[in-house]
């Protein structure tokens, strides 16, 4: 029972691979690869563009941040120019608060920067496999139909010089010719036979009616010889 559950299975597979042959389409499975690399790409700009906006706000909020300390430092100097020491430890507090926030994001945008960089580089490789997978796409198909060509003309050449051809029949009639001919020939030497053979027949019933030469002279002789008298 296994093996005929292993044998309708490979049957089975050997359908589902035979189909699948049948309805592939290299030019069209690449033209849907190089659609569906566009989307990709598309979406991975679109991704790119948002990363570029959000640096932007990084950047807008890293400015912030420096104008903010360089406030809180002007602060702090007035504060202590008025012997103020409390209002100089604020304004001091404010300007570290101010100094951390724009380290952090100093080096957020720099990691976003690079990020966005390498990005690009990848969306800009992978359009250009895709222009070059394009261009491809053209010339693969010039040959595969050139080879289309190619091929069913060999076919039909092999298929003329072949005894299934529809030029074979010309073959055959010839040969049908040639021997209808060769039978017509031989029925024809026949039929001169037996007309000679009819003829020669009624040659030698009627055409020798008359005497010959040999036969005249022997009766004129032995005419002759009856009219001499006998010598005693």
């Amino acid at each position: 029972m296994a093996k005929v559950f292993g044998a309708l299975k490979n049957w089975f597979r050997a359908k589902d691979e035979a189909a699948a042959k049948a309805m592939a389409d290299p030019v069209r499975d690449s033209r849907f690869a190089i659609e569906d690399s566009k989307k990709q790409i598309a979406e991975f700009t679109s991704k790119i563009a948002q990363l570029i906006a959000s640096n932007k706000q990084l950047q807008r909020e890293h400015a912030q941040a420096e104008a903010d300390a360089d406030k809180f430092q002007s602060y702090a100097e007035r504060a202590a120019a008025a012997g103020s020491e409390d209002d100089v430890r604020e304004a001091l507090s404010q300007r570290a608060m101010a100094d951390e926030r724009r380290s952090t994001l100093i080096a957020e945008i720099e990691r976003n920067n690079q990020l966005v960089a390498q990005l690009r580089s990848q969306v800009n490789r992978a359009r250009a496999k895709v222009a070059g997978a394009e261009s491809n796409l053209v010339r693969l198909n010039a040959r595969l139909e050139g080879a289309k060509v190619r091929q069913e003309l060999a076919k039909a050449s092999s298929s003329f010089a072949g005894g299934d051809s529809p030029l074979a029949a010309l073959d055959n009639l010839e040969k049908e010719v040639n021997t209808v001919e060769t039978e017509a020939e031989a029925w024809e030497e026949l039929s001169v036979d037996a007309t000679e053979q009819s003829q020669q027949s009624l040659e030698s019933k009627y055409g020798s009616a008359g005497s010959t030469a040999v036969d005249d002279e022997v009766a004129r002789l032995m005419e002759s010889a009856k009219k001499k008298p006998l010598s005693s």
